[in-house]
């Protein structure tokens, strides 16, 4: 752009106004565009030269996503501006494949005025001048080598006592360093089982402020309902205290550890209701009653504070997106409720609330895509400040008793993790024992349940209508990628693997993927290359080979990719303001180019070179890239979680326990099955494998399997 001292630009028969971005000629006062103003403006300030497409792209778009006949157009249009007449000079020259010029002599008017501040500086510079003009300092030789030899002693020095410095510095942080980096012995723990083994699911754990007793969610074999059961801490005595028509799950205490809420869930129904139990000394549940309605279908979390009669939740459907949660502060006695915090809409909100012994402070988790923050704030959601930020998901917080400390582990790295609030201070442990989920910690021990979950790979047949499950491990199988012979998949057991199935064959390829995790990836049947991606690295990787081709590392998260061609890669990156745009990156030049500004969080590419991506709203929008528009081609606002993928001409979807089949050409929805028939099942992945008469669809299914509720304590 043009400096901002340049009011008027003359060329050929035209005067161009910077102030109203305006054109002038004999009398006529023509508007420009801000594009059309951006691209005249970059001509004059590069006359007389060919400036290139590629020039134009990130000088004038800024490296946006912007095809041809954009430009073309453009161009044109400009054109047709400067070319009022037969006889206007032709301004803009087109150079095969090479580019444009500008063509014509340019002469910039600016603005004269000085203002007083630098009159008044010229002014004292001249009266100095006339005062001194006779005084002039003469240095003789000997004095001029006298100061250059002194100068090149003092850099000597410096130079010296600087290499010195920069080696101390650099010893002091390698010692500490290794000191750091130095892991110490992991805690041995031993195990208790607190649960009854009856071949049930227990989850929702949730003990008491005084710690002696364990609210737990266990569902019932014979009817499949979750209620929730009483376990004192120290008889381990199992009580049932609530038995629902409904799902029911503890979600929160009273601070004297006599009252209980907890809530109903029925999604099929609707229904999501917060309840209030209180107990009898025996541990009967003495009254109940119903707090407020919910409207969530999810679990929420809570705290209590009864100093000010309130209470503080996970409240979903933040910004009317359905998956998305703040805290708010609801009254008991009044019922109204005021916003505690205010997450971004590119996360998944705030959840896992927690308050400390001296209702002080709170303490929550922040989800985002692949990322997990734990944050502090007031109760009233001043002061807030992130802590703590992982690649794993964390699941809750706890307070110590004195309320400096905040607790959590982190289940896949097996790490407990310790937070000082006044000192700042972050601190972690290894822990030496078996994976295990819905994790209470305290300094001497943990409350857990062992897994309760596993990922299995299934496929489906459109033909025959049946399902066949290919694995059948207490590993996590997932990221199902479609290829030409079958298909590839992920487990997670003791690091990443990658494996492959074709022909009926299960094969586990070779551990030559440098990867300790994954959030992603994409397959690419034309090069045969995966990339995969992680944190804020992309990863090439071949298959067939089995090794990594290439590996690049971005400025900013990673939420989802895939293919665009055979050399470059659809993005969508977390940006500086939180925003997740989409871009593009060029495998070859590794130069990223942002090419939709609206928000997204997956992407894929269709067969007509347009881009359909998802929205925060669960839209579905198609991009072109030729016009630079977009569209919504469904909107499956609804549905809290929604898992796609886009195939000839068609959009496959599911919302966890169905797929669905969208035409793209007739705007017809089909059914490719309704339901699936395993019992506790969630489908939360798939791809597909397009046969000349037939569809297989590659399932990643998460099944509930039976588990136990355990004390760990230190070994002695």
């Amino acid at each position: 752009m043009l400096d901002a001292n340049i009011t008027q630009v003359k060329f050929a028969d035209w005067l161009l106004l910077t102030r109203s971005c305006s054109l002038v000629s004999d009398g006529t006062t023509q508007e420009l565009t801000p594009l059309n103003y951006k691209i005249l403006c970059y001509f004059i300030l590069n006359p007389n030269r060919i400036v290139s497409r590629d020039e134009f792209i990130s000088s004038v778009w800024e490296n946006h996503y912007v095809d041809d006949n954009a430009i073309n157009k453009a161009i044109s249009d400009l054109r047709r501006i400067l070319k009022s007449s037969d006889s206007a000079q032709i301004l803009i020259k087109t150079h095969y494949k090479k580019g444009y010029s500008f063509v014509g002599d340019v002469e910039f008017v600016r603005e004269t005025k000085v203002d007083d501040e630098d009159k008044r500086l010229n002014q004292v510079l001249e009266e100095n001048a006339q005062q001194d003009h006779h005084i002039e300092p003469i240095l003789t030789s000997y004095e001029q080598e006298k100061s250059a030899s002194a100068q090149i002693k003092f850099f000597q020095i410096f130079s010296t006592q600087f290499f010195l410095s920069i080696l101390v510095i650099f010893i002091c942080v390698s010692a500490g360093s290794y000191w750091y980096l130095k892991e110490p012995e992991p805690i041995q723990f031993e195990s208790k089982k607190l649960s009854i083994s009856d071949d049930s699911i227990y989850f929702s754990l949730s003990p008491s402020p005084s710690n002696e007793k364990l609210a737990v969610t266990k569902e019932n074999v014979k009817t499949g309902i979750d209620e929730i059961f009483l376990i004192d801490l120290d008889t381990h005595k199992n009580t049932k205290i609530i038995s629902e028509q409904h799902d029911s799950y503890p979600i929160g205490w009273a601070s004297n550890s006599n009252s209980i809420y907890y809530q109903i869930i029925n999604n099929a129904m609707k229904v999501c209701e917060i309840w209030r139990a209180d107990f009898k000394v025996s541990n009967e549940v003495s009254f109940k009653e119903k707090v407020l309605d919910c409207d969530s279908q999810y679990i929420l979390s809570m705290v209590t504070d009864e100093q000010h009669n309130r209470i503080i939740y996970t409240k979903f459907s933040y910004r009317n997106v359905p998956s998305l949660s703040a805290l708010v502060a609801r009254d008991l006695e009044t019922g109204e409720e005021f916003q505690v915090t205010s997450p971004n809409i590119d996360s998944y909100g705030d959840r896992f609330v927690s308050l400390s012994p001296n209702k002080e402070k709170i303490a929550f988790v922040r989800r985002q895509t692949g990322i997990s923050q734990i944050h502090i704030a007031n109760p009233d959601g001043s002061m807030q400040r992130k802590v703590h930020e992982s690649n794993e998901s964390i699941n809750r917080v706890e307070w110590d008793e004195g309320s400096q400390l905040l607790l959590w582990y982190e289940t896949k790295s097996r790490q407990l993790f310790s937070y000082d609030v006044n000192l700042a201070s972050l601190s972690k442990t290894a822990v030496s024992s078996r994976n295990y989920s819905n994790i209470v910690v305290s300094s001497d021990s943990f409350i857990a349940t062992t897994k309760s979950s596993d990922a299995d790979i299934y496929t489906y047949n459109t033909i025959a209508n049946t399902f066949e499950q290919i694995t059948d491990t207490r590993n996590n199988e997932f990221s199902p990628m479609s290829s030409d012979n079958g298909f590839y998949f992920f487990s997670e057991n003791e690091g990443l693997k990658l494996n492959s199935y074709s022909s009926g064959e299960l094969t586990v390829l070779a551990d030559a993927l440098d990867m300790d995790s994954l959030v992603g990836g994409d397959f690419n049947k034309s090069n045969g290359l995966m990339a995969l991606h992680q944190s804020d690295q992309v990863v090439l990787f071949r298959p067939e080979d089995k090794k990594e081709v290439d590996r690049f590392k971005l400025d900013n998260q990673v939420v989802h990719l895939a293919w665009l061609n055979m050399t470059k890669l659809l993005l969508i990156l977390e940006g500086n303001q939180s925003e997740q745009h989409i871009w593009t990156l060029d495998l070859e030049t590794e130069k990223l180019q942002k090419i939709i500004h609206h928000d997204a969080r997956r992407v894929f590419k269709s067969s007509s070179n347009k881009i359909i991506y998802q929205d925060f709203y669960n839209n579905l929008h198609i991009f072109d890239p030729t016009e630079g528009t977009s569209q919504i081609l469904l909107s499956l606002k609804g549905y809290p979680y929604i898992n796609w993928r886009y195939l000839d001409n068609h959009i496959y979807y599911s919302t966890g326990k169905n797929l669905m089949k969208y035409s793209l050409e007739t705007q017809q929805e089909t059914v490719v099955f309704s339901e699936f028939s395993e019992k506790d099942s969630f489908i939360f992945d798939f791809s597909i494998v397009k046969k000349s008469d037939f569809e297989n669809i590659i399932l990643q299914i998460h099944r509930l399997m039976s588990n136990e509720v355990v004390l760990l304590e230190r070994a002695k």
